[in-house]
């Protein structure tokens, strides 16, 4: 078996999808444009609201107050802005 067609080396697609920052998102935060990052990733994420989606970036270009914990990734992903959502 080759490693084109092995299953445990084909990762899946759609996981990706919710991992990679879309191209969109990855421009605006090049560009240092936070407001228009959370609004891709909030589009990217779904459910997630603006407010939600705009602290999950500032968490990930630690842009938030001492004490709190560092960014885990140079952008945010779905995850962090449901997880913004809760808070």
């Amino acid at each position: 078996m080759t490693d084109d067609t092995d299953p445990a080396r084909s990762p899946d697609p759609a996981a990706d999808e919710q991992d990679d920052p879309s191209l969109r998102q990855r421009l605006h935060s090049a560009t240092g444009d936070r407001d228009a990052e959370a609004t891709a990733l909030a589009d990217r994420a779904g459910d997630v609201d603006e407010a939600a989606a705009q602290a999950a970036v500032r968490k990930a270009h630690g842009d938030l107050g001492p004490g709190q914990p560092g960014p885990e990734s140079d952008l945010a992903t779905p995850a962090d802005a449901e997880a913004a959502k809760k808070d």
